[in-house]
């Protein structure tokens, strides 16, 4: 199994551009759960809920899209409560706790902001870098 850690710009992004990479991987993963174990804490999950209630969001009629795409989440994810990471400085502190989560459980982070967590040791890749891995490993 691997473990799958969603950044917040992923889940909005996906729900703003139905054709985009980000809807792509997000299908991937929740499509595969044989094979993919989409992993969250409460944290991140009160991350999520808060910015896709913004107005980018609701402003647009989405709220409906919004909470099912987190019921999914809830209900295809595993919650973790992952381990505190100390003595580390995050270009944006609201990151932690998507690092701690990858880190906890040895996932691959899938994240539109790859420069907000550069972090050795951390698998870190983009929606359209997961999406060519993603090509190449189902083609075998």
């Amino acid at each position: 199994m691997i473990n799958i850690v969603l950044d917040t710009n992923v889940l909005a992004a996906a729900l703003l551009k139905p054709g985009g990479s980000n809807r792509a991987c997000l299908q991937t993963v929740i499509g595969n759960d044989q094979l993919f174990s989409v992993c969250y804490s409460s944290q991140m999950m009160a991350e999520y809920r808060e910015v896709l209630n913004r107005p980018f969001v609701t402003g647009r009629g989405l709220s409906r899209e919004a909470d099912a795409l987190l019921s999914l989440v809830e209900r295809v994810g595993e919650e973790i409560v992952p381990k505190f990471i100390p003595a580390l400085v995050y270009p944006d502190i609201d990151d932690k706790p998507f690092l701690e989560a990858a880190v906890y459980v040895d996932a691959i982070l899938i994240t539109n902001n790859i420069k907000d967590y550069p972090f050795l040791g951390v698998r870190i890749v983009g929606p359209d870098e997961f999406g060519a891995w993603w090509r190449s490993f189902s083609a075998r």
